[in-house]
Parts: structure tokens; sequence; C-alpha cells
């Protein structure tokens, strides 16, 4: 089994690692962890900077998560995708092939609370994997 999880740094995010190492431990699932860096919407050097800083940032951020999944007593394949996480995501999910993929849901209060992120919308719209979206506190 294969499971691949978004992380965004988030959370919620990490909720939904933790439920998901939780819940499907005793399957010794392999857990693919992935995390999306937006290209800079600007080319000038100073967001060039800012980008490779965010960018290295998030590597080292995806490899601490990596070792908590190794650390859970799984396997675990990381990917760092640069680009739209609505793009990416999917196409990281076709080529690996997940059995599911887990993500948090953003969002704040009130009518929000009854919608989820444009991420994980999108996800359960157009993945062809089942999707299993964490609320948050759940």
């Amino acid at each position: 089994m294969k499971i691949m999880v978004c992380h965004d740094g988030s959370k919620n995010a990490q909720e939904a690692l933790d439920k998901t190492i939780e819940m499907f431990k005793p399957l010794k699932p392999e857990i693919i962890l992935i995390t999306v860096v937006e290209v800079p919407l600007d080319a000038s050097i100073d967001s060039e900077e800012i980008f490779q800083k965010w960018r290295e940032d998030r590597h080292v951020f995806l490899m601490k998560k990596a070792k908590e999944v190794t650390d859970s007593g799984l396997e675990v394949d990381a990917i760092l995708a640069v680009g739209d996480p609505r793009r990416m995501i999917p196409e990281a999910a076709d080529n690996k092939k997940p059995d599911i993929l887990a993500v948090g849901k953003r969002g704040g209060g009130g009518v929000t609370k009854m919608v989820l992120g444009s991420v994980s919308a999108f996800l359960v719209r157009h993945a062809h994997c089942p999707v299993l979206v964490f609320h948050e506190g759940g």
C-alpha cells in the first residue's frame, strides 16, 4: 500500500500526516511525502534569492518530516516539487500511483469551516485516486 501525504508546513498538514501514520501504520504502507514550492510571480533578483532560500528551507523541512515517518517504522519517499500545487500534486500522484492521497483541510472559522481549501477541493475533484481530507481536529 502507498499513501501520498501532502504537507505544506501547516498545522493541518502535520495533523494529516500524524493521523495517516496512526490510522494506517498496521498496514505498513509506504508514505510518499510531497511538498510544493510555488514559483515567484515576478522575476526580480530579490524574488529569485528569496525563492532559493525558501526552497532550501522546504527541503530541510521535508527531510525532517521524512525522518519522522521512518522513525515511526514506515518506509518513506519524499518529493519536493516546484510549481502550482494544483498541478504538481496530481502529476506526482499519477507518477507514483498511491492508493490514497491524504491532505489537511485549510481554512478559518465560520463559513470557511464548511468548505475545503482550494487545493484540497481541487484534489477531491481531480485526483485519480481516493482523497482523504483531514479536517482540523478531526
